[in-house]
């Protein structure tokens, strides 16, 4: 069977309709981890409970040490086992984002250590203390320090999607199987998909470098 580009051309548009949602769930999911992950950050830095910490660090252990996939199915089938039934799309934002964030706590961790120290004295010295110290002096820099890890752990986001339309969940994965399910030509819708896959991590990268200098330009 020869590669009929036409099968490509006429699913385009269902295919972009796929991938606007596939941008929504990884757009809302990272923001949600970054929140998260900071929370888990502050928690593990600033508070000295030992039990807190410790329940942290198996979450992060469990959420590095097992498959994404896993993960998802628990989020979408256990959860309505004990009477909280989110529907597919928010139980995909929600897995991504338990999953996002363990790695992304453990990229703001590696941040924070490469503010120096007298940061913290000298910021204290003025009174600066609390929250100001670290919404102000602390966190800014951690983030512009992490920005090149954040932009690597987006785009593990972006393709992690697709392990959502094991739940049905309507991303660009979903939709062209969907397609060829319909019109038997898998070779050319997955062509497609693979296409704006890559240009959508591709302009992830290419914006991460804009991102990066314009920082580079306003540290100097």
């Amino acid at each position: 069977m020869k590669f009929d580009l036409s099968y490509t051309i006429e699913a385009l548009p269902r295919l972009l309709e796929g991938a606007t949602v596939t941008i929504q769930v990884a757009l809302l999911g990272f923001l949600f981890s970054i929140t998260l992950g900071t929370i888990i950050v502050l928690t593990r830095t600033t508070l000295n409970w030992r039990i807190l910490n410790g329940i942290i660090a198996i979450y992060v252990s469990f959420i590095r040490g097992t498959p994404l996939m896993i993960q998802i199915f628990l989020v979408y089938y256990v959860l309505p086992v004990t009477g909280l039934n989110l529907g597919a799309f928010t139980s995909g934002i929600l897995a991504i984002t338990l999953n996002s964030a363990a790695f992304v706590s453990e990229i703001l961790r590696g941040g924070l250590t490469s503010v120096p120290k007298g940061q913290f004295e000298a910021a204290k010295s003025l009174g600066v203390s609390g929250f100001a110290l670290w919404g102000r002096v602390i966190l800014p820099q951690t983030f512009i320090a992490s920005i090149p890890p954040l932009v690597n752990e987006f785009t593990q986001v972006l393709k992690a999607t697709a392990l959502l339309s094991i739940i049905t969940v309507v991303e660009l994965l979903r939709v062209s199987q969907q397609i060829y399910s319909a019109n038997y030509h898998p070779v050319e819708i997955l062509s497609g998909t693979f296409v704006i896959y890559f240009l959508l991590c591709f302009f992830v990268s290419r914006g991460s470098v804009l991102l990066e200098n314009h920082w580079r330009i306003r540290r100097a």
